[in-house]
This record gives structure tokens, sequence and C-alpha cells, in this order.
């Protein structure tokens, strides 16, 4: 039995998977809440061996979000509470604990081995993964293996590629990223401010997709979304070369309202793959994705 641990923007997820990746037990607690109960690492630690008292496990694997080391299991740099493990060896920290190897990397390459592994992305030799959560995710398996360089921001910066030089400043010192548009809490935020109706939905964004066909005011602000949305992944289809692109995180709940329109420009407009030849597929392992590539790394 596998524990896999996914640190987030807003939430740590943990799951317990069986050698064949079905998922026997999963949970989620808030970051915040973590945080108030004290040492955010040493709550972290008691929070996982809480999760896993009493299974018997042969390893485990914890994928964080933010720019971190994998030689050294740690972060280096993070936006957020993640900078509280700065320095720190997570890896052997959570080995010690849970007593089983750990493996460690950032978050959204997790995210994209457990969905090209068990997800959306099985039996593809190569894909890349993005998630529209609480910024723009980005990792990429090249022939089977996770894109990973000595820049440990390789393969990670899809939210972090300008999309309009005259646009907006980013908090990563850019102007114009695609986060600022297409994650799923900048354009919340975005939508609410233009369409106050919205705040009395139990769940905004999709509400707003469902309801954008009969309203051409929120028409015009979709598409507007699914072009923003269609440049940056072309961007990272041209940066690494590969066709198949799987969408995940809070917006694609709304999937079968973007990814049509996204894929029929996406076709017109990249050209550095062959014509006809992109695929573009809404994730299927949702919030398990990150726990369950964090459980399997490296094999």
């Amino acid at each position: 039995m596998r524990i896999g641990i996914d640190f987030g923007g807003t939430n740590v997820k943990f799951g317990l998977f069986d050698e064949e990746g079905n998922t026997l037990k999963f949970a989620v607690e808030r970051v915040a809440d973590l945080a108030a109960a004290g040492s955010l690492l040493e709550t972290l630690l008691d929070a996982a061996a809480r999760f896993a008292a009493g299974e018997k496990l042969s390893r485990g694997g914890l994928g964080m979000k933010g720019m971190v080391d994998v030689r050294a299991g740690g972060v280096i740099n993070d936006v957020g509470a993640g900078n509280e493990f700065a320095g720190i060896d997570l890896r052997a920290r959570f080995a010690a604990r849970l007593k089983v190897p750990f493996a460690f990397d950032n978050d959204a390459r997790a995210y994209a081995w457990g969905e090209w592994r068990f997800g959306a992305g099985r039996g593809c030799p190569s894909i890349i993964a993005m998630t529209l959560g609480t910024g723009v995710g980005c990792a990429a398996v090249i022939d089977g293996r996770l894109f990973r360089s000595s820049n440990p921001a390789s393969g990670l910066l899809g939210g972090h590629m300008s999309i309009d030089r005259n646009g907006p400043e980013c908090p990563c010192g850019l102007k114009g990223c695609l986060e600022l548009y297409c994650s799923a809490v900048n354009f919340e935020k975005q939508l609410l401010a233009a369409f106050p109706e919205l705040t009395a939905e139990t769940i905004p964004l999709k509400a707003f997709f469902a309801g954008a066909g009969a309203r051409p005011a929120w028409a015009a602000i979709k598409r507007e979304f699914i072009d923003n949305l269609a440049i940056g992944v072309i961007n990272v289809m041209h940066a690494y070369g590969v066709n198949t692109v799987i969408l995940g995180g809070g917006l694609m709940k709304s999937h079968e309202q973007i990814i049509p329109g996204l894929l029929e420009i996406v076709k017109r407009r990249a050209w550095m793959v062959p014509k006809g030849n992109v695929r573009i597929l809404p994730a299927l392992l949702e919030d398990r994705a990150a726990c369950l590539g964090a459980a399997f790394l490296d094999e």
C-alpha cells in the first residue's frame, strides 16, 4: 500500500492506493487549518501519520507546490505557506515519520505523472498536463519520463508564459501571464466583478459556463477566456513538441462547455504538431491525480 500527499495552494490531499493505483482512502484538509494548529510541518506530519495509522505502507510520495529541489527533497521558494519549508529535507522527514521510502517533487509534476500513468494520458507516449485552479499548473511527460532538468522550474511555468506584454503585472514579475486570465481563482474574481448576480450561485464558474449560451454578454467573456487559454495551450505545445494536452482543475468541471471551442482554435493555429493531430482531454482523476502521481513517482 502507498500513501500520496498533495500540498497545494488551498488544500492538502492525502490518498492511500494499492499497487494498481486503486484508491483505498482519500481525505482533504485545508492548509489554513493545519497552519493554525501550530508548526505547519509538524501538523502536516501528524496529519499524514493519522491518515495512515494502522495501515501497512510500502512507500510514499509528496507533491509540493512552488519551486522544489528534487535531489535535496525540499522547497526552494514558494508564494505562500510553502515558504515555511524552505531548506528542510521534506522527503527525509516524511520517510522518518511514516517509516517508508519517500519520493518528492513539485505538485504539478505529480499531477501530470498521475494522469499519464492512471488517467486521461494512459497509453500516450507524451503529454502536457495543465491545471486551472488556484493558479495554472503545468508539467510534461516526454516519452514516458517526467520532464526535469537541473533548473527546478523546468516544464512548470505554463501559467507564467505571457500572453499579453501590455497586460497587468503578475506577482512573478512578468506582465500578462496566462495565470492572470485563466486560473479558476482569477477568472472567477473577474466574473464576479463584471456580473455581481453570479455571487448568488453556489458554484459561480459552473453557472457562468452553463448559462453563457443564452446571454450575449456572458458569451463574449467566454469566447475571450477560451481564446486566452488557447494561446497558452499552443505555447506549451510548441515549447515541448507534444500534441496531447490534459486539462484539469476547478475550471474543468465545465469542460464540456470549454474544450470543444478550445480544440477548434488550437487545431487551426498550432503548427508545430501535425495538422489534425491535436488532442485536448479533460483530466480523469480530478482531486486524486497529484496524490496518485506522488505515490508512484519515478517508477
